[in-house]
């Protein structure tokens, strides 16, 4: 049996810590490639470079591992490895250890999360792992957890069209009080525009704010990380509105005739 191939890749950069964490985590399990941007990607969201050529040299890691950087995005990363740069496709993409949380709609902005839905695009699960924001980081029980998850889905299989999203609370690992599959979760995000004049007197502006905060409602993930339990939430890319469809077909929308416009 074909050893289980793993495309590791995330948004922080090659250099990140918790990238390390996570390939030294799973490198009992299958064989690890990486393919990581050359410098942080995050809120870029599910971006692509459809206008120039990528540039991907090899690196090593702090432990010397070898592993490949591109100049390109986290989304980019995984086309590489899925289009045939590597000599062996891969079986599944772990994006991450991401340096903070993707809950709720921070998943649109989530490069780390868009590396994961690249893969689903090209017909392989994937597991995104984030860490919340805390006192330092403390990568160990995220880079634990997503071995045993990624050890359940080579027993059980999720199929090609599900990430699971995946939250650790940056705790000490006697205060991570267990594990709850969940949903996603409503953020309140505090952006402000704050508007500054350079030294020529023009004007610029910063999307800024305070951390978004959220609604931690009963089985959403973002209640899961407020009791200090990971959560793990399936996702998929169908976002059609299914209560709406009845609806709009009442409206008479098939009648339309432009010629008599």
């Amino acid at each position: 049996m074909q050893r289980l191939h793993i495309l590791v890749t995330n948004d922080d950069g090659i250099d990140s810590a918790g990238l390390l964490a996570l390939r030294r985590a799973l490198a009992p399990i299958g064989d690890v490639s990486i393919i990581a941007p050359e410098h942080n990607w995050s809120v870029c969201g599910h971006s692509k470079t459809m206008d120039r050529p990528l540039r991907v040299r090899e690196v090593e890691l702090a432990d010397g591992f070898p592993a490949f950087t591109t100049d390109g995005t986290p989304s980019d990363c995984v086309s590489l490895g899925v289009l045939g740069f590597l000599p062996r496709k891969p079986h599944l993409v772990v994006a991450g250890i991401n340096m903070g949380a993707n809950l709720g709609e921070d998943i649109t902005y989530s490069g780390t999360v868009a590396a994961a839905m690249e893969s689903l695009i090209s017909g392989l699960p994937a597991i995104a792992v984030s860490l919340t924001r805390g006192e330092g980081w403390g990568f160990g029980p995220a880079a634990n957890f997503a071995a045993h998850l990624l050890r359940q889905v080579e027993h059980f299989g999720i199929g090609g069209d599900v990430i699971l999203n995946v939250n650790v609370p940056n705790v000490p690992i006697g205060q991570i009080t267990g594990v709850e599959v969940t949903r996603l979760g409503k953020r309140l995000y505090k952006d402000k525009l704050i508007e500054r004049t350079d030294p020529y007197g023009r004007k610029y502006y910063w999307i800024g704010g305070e951390r978004p905060g959220g609604e931690a409602a009963a089985g959403t993930d973002i209640a899961a990380i407020d009791q200090n339990r990971i959560s793990v939430t399936p996702i998929h890319l169908d976002l059609t509105s299914h209560r709406l469809i009845s609806t709009l077909k009442k409206w008479g929308l098939d009648g339309w005739n432009p010629r008599k416009e």
